[in-house]
């Protein structure tokens, strides 16, 4: 048993640490999807209180204001007729981006946060 548990205990620990690292960037096979989301996130860091619904608007305070901010694609998932579009930006800092898009083509919903 105790040979188990040492055995079990770094593969753990170096399992622990590869979800710890920060997720690498995927092809971005819809760009203009990209850059309607990077529009609506410049859009939300003019006037973060035109965009109540968008969460995490605050912590775009750091974007240059006329600049859209370039946007990494992390993930893309698809679920029914909904997709949701992770990214990561930075504006002072690294922030994550979520956006999912209804079956109008449209943002149903924005969100940011930090990475």
């Amino acid at each position: 048993m105790h040979r188990l548990f040492s055995l079990l205990l770094p593969v753990m620990l170096a399992s622990g640490c590869a979800m710890a690292q920060a997720p690498k960037p995927i092809e971005d096979v819809e760009p203009e999807v990209t850059q309607q989301v990077a529009a609506a996130v410049a859009n939300m860091a003019l006037d973060p209180a035109a965009a109540p619904a968008a969460e995490g608007a605050s912590l775009l305070r750091a974007c240059p204001a006329q600049a859209a901010p370039p946007l990494e694609l992390l993930q893309r998932t698809v679920d029914g007729e909904e997709r949701t579009y992770l990214y990561r930006t930075r504006c002072g800092k690294a922030l994550l981006v979520s956006a999912t898009y209804g079956k109008n083509r449209a943002i149903k919903r924005l969100t940011v946060k930090a990475e």
